[in-house]
């Protein structure tokens, strides 16, 4: 048998239906289910606590950007960080979060040092930046190394001043900042979204000449390698191989060959029968010594 609702019951259901999820309503109306709460407040016309009201997307648009998280749920009471978020999304709506979750020195990149210099050498051959679609979330820089490579990354960390862990996957270590000053500093410093592809332009930064030769260590610890004749009239005599985007190659050819005098050709391997997006600069014997002696001499990182 049909119960009629009383005067108090739908001053009640007007009152807090708007405002409460129908699960917290239930335990108002004890004598109510779900469907039945749902149907009245229908036939009443009232706004459902599910659906977001004009007064809310006016908040969010207002303090969505730059709001902490703590403040945008006081202000929104109804609502958890995801559902927050999320509507921010549909509406459109981007965080400002220069500021990660933990601490970094996100200035790191603004003013030129050799430590400084050798890290931006080293993303340039193996780091990465990459764009965050997600609203609310800073794009990031990341590295992905083999393991016995690990005491890079450890002193990239140190640089960087960075409570973000290192985390080991396998025969892999990774480290990653969310961090947008970080990365935009990174952009104008010549660094690009999915740097290993031809589409995307690869421009060098004005490296102060004191620098150079720490940027381009950098490049080498990234994509280098050292090996040592073991035969022959050469042997015990080193060979230095670096690899990458053609622009970084002729421009470390280039400067060996206006100091030292040393040259060598760039270098294109093909793969599967095509060429390859990789390019490659080579020296054997005396002259990878000499180069060898050049970049690693009293290092300091």
């Amino acid at each position: 048998m049909y119960k009629y609702w009383s005067p108090k019951e739908v001053s009640l259901l007007e009152k807090y239906y708007p405002k409460l999820r129908v699960k917290d309503l239930a335990k108002m109306f004890p004598s109510r289910n779900k469907a039945t709460i749902a149907v009245k407040a229908l036939s009443l016309d009232l706004p459902s606590a599910k659906l977001w009201q004009p007064k809310e997307n006016k908040v969010l648009r207002k303090y969505f950007a730059e709001t902490s998280e703590e403040g945008l749920l006081e202000l929104l009471p109804k609502r958890s960080w995801l559902a927050i978020l999320a509507q921010g999304e549909r509406l459109g709506l981007k965080r400002k979060t220069n500021k990660p979750t933990l601490k970094v020195n996100e200035f790191y990149f603004r003013k030129w040092s050799h430590k400084m210099a050798y890290i931006l050498g080293f993303i340039f051959a193996d780091g990465n930046i990459t764009e965050v679609t997600h609203n609310g979330y800073s794009d990031k820089l990341g590295f992905g190394l083999s393991q016995k490579d690990i005491d890079i990354l450890q002193k990239i960390k140190r640089e960087f001043s960075a409570e973000q862990a290192l985390s080991i996957s396998g025969n892999y270590v990774h480290f990653s900042i969310f961090s947008q000053v970080i990365v935009d500093d990174l952009k104008k410093l010549g660094i690009t979204y999915r740097k290993s592809s031809q589409k995307n332009p690869c421009k060098l930064p004005n490296i102060p000449q004191k620098y150079i030769r720490d940027f381009i260590r950098g490049i080498a610890d990234g994509d280098g390698s050292i090996n040592f004749n073991k035969r022959g009239r050469q042997k015990g005599y080193p060979n230095l191989s670096i690899c990458g985007r053609n622009e970084v190659m002729a421009f470390i050819r280039n400067y060996f060959l206006s100091k030292f005098n040393i040259y060598s050709k760039i270098g294109q391997p093909k793969k599967n029968g095509k060429l390859s997006n990789v390019f490659y600069i080579s020296y054997r014997s005396k002259s990878a010594k000499t180069l060898i002696h050049y970049l690693y001499e009293n290092a300091n990182i």
